[in-house]
């Protein structure tokens, strides 16, 4: 017995050498000295992105590969950072595995340039690496640098503004802001009174620019308005009084005038009565473009919301819609099926106020009544 105990032992040693010696042939060895890879150019030295381009290619990168002297997974990371910074706050511009190209749109690089905090429309000169990982216990490989300059597009407009009896009266309490959807171009609905004047302001005063009716010539203006030939060459408006919807593109030199229907928003819900489209609910006051106001009782711990029809369909807003805003503290969200407003504060009479353009829910207390 001890003999036959001795030979399984015998054997097991073995074995245990031999899967020992076959582990440490397996063994991989890294190279001394790791050769960089080559970052190909970019196909300029220097770029001014475009926002009509956002969806287009801004380039497609290439670089060599990296031997490490055997098979391993790559990541490959186009890095960027400003000109002379040395890379010690870089930015990812796009990461691919074991591929030697990759490409990033005109939209997505212009966002992280952004992102960094660089200023639109600035020309800023930017270092571009490839940076090549394999694990954590391994040093990362760096490229060649490219050094390019980029002016970056800007994403986020100022308004203009109409001022003039057209528009409520030659008086900077009652302008009209137009908030822009693209490059210089901008829209709003606003309530015109015919045969009264008005004109574009860059800033909201008397001093600075403004764009009377000859700074549209050569390009088209509606034919709902004239020139007004008084000293400012003001529009004149020809149609009758009523809601209008404005688009001005002061690039194209174009404005466009559109009769609309008197901006309508509702609310109704238990809280300001019940949930029926009989006489439990109130129509607000439209203020200006996508902002409305409104009086009413407010009943501590019950629900509503608003509408943009008085009717269940098709469009509602509830308490989720505003999260990129601010809703006043004495609304929460009701977690009930719709998400609706819970009013938390004391039964009475409030005046709301919802802004759909900032995405705000206002409310204030109205006394003695």
């Amino acid at each position: 017995m001890k003999r036959k105990l001795l030979n399984i032992s015998f054997i097991l040693g073995l074995l245990l050498v031999f899967f020992s010696c076959e582990k440490d042939e397996d063994r991989v060895v890294l190279p001394a000295d790791i050769e960089p890879n080559t970052f190909t150019s970019l196909t300029a030295d220097a770029f001014v992105l475009n926002m009509d381009d956002a969806a287009d290619v801004f380039q497609s990168f290439s670089w060599t590969n990296v031997d490490y002297g055997f098979d391993v997974v790559k990541t490959y990371k186009i890095q960027i950072d400003s000109a002379g910074k040395n890379f010690a706050n870089p930015f990812d511009l796009l990461t691919v595995s074991n591929v030697l190209t990759g490409s990033i749109t005109v939209g997505d690089f212009n966002k992280v340039l952004l992102d960094m905090g660089l200023d639109p429309e600035s020309p800023v000169d930017l270092d571009f690496r490839v940076i090549t990982l394999i694990n954590n216990e391994v040093d990362p490989v760096y490229s060649n640098v490219h050094t390019v300059t980029i002016t970056p597009y800007a994403t986020v407009f100022p308004p203009i503004y109409m001022c003039g009896s057209a528009t409520g009266g030659w008086d900077w309490t009652k302008d009209v802001e137009i908030r822009s959807f693209a490059p210089s171009k901008y829209y709003t609905i606003a309530y015109f009174l015919n045969n009264e004047t008005f004109r574009f302001f860059k800033q909201r005063g008397w001093d600075g620019t403004s764009y009377n009716y000859l700074y549209f010539d050569g390009g088209f203006v509606t034919d709902s308005m004239e020139n007004a030939n008084d000293d400012d060459k003001n529009f004149r408006v020809l149609s009758p009084t009523g809601y209008y919807a404005i688009t001005v593109d002061l690039k194209n030199k174009v404005v466009d005038f559109d009769a609309v229907d008197e901006p309508d928003m509702y609310m109704t819900g238990a809280a300001v009565g019940g949930w029926d489209w009989s006489t439990n609910y109130v129509k607000m006051t439209w203020k200006k473009h996508k902002v409305y106001e409104a009086e009413t009782e407010f009943i501590n711990g019950e629900a509503f919301r608003f509408f943009d029809q008085a009717d269940w369909n098709p469009t509602s807003y509830n308490y989720p819609y505003f999260p990129a805003g601010s809703v006043d503290e004495l609304f929460e969200n009701a977690e009930d099926g719709d998400k609706n407003f819970k009013f938390v504060g004391e039964t009475g009479i409030y005046k709301i106020t919802v802004n759909f353009l900032d995405l705000t829910v206002t409310l204030e207390e109205v006394s003695g009544k």
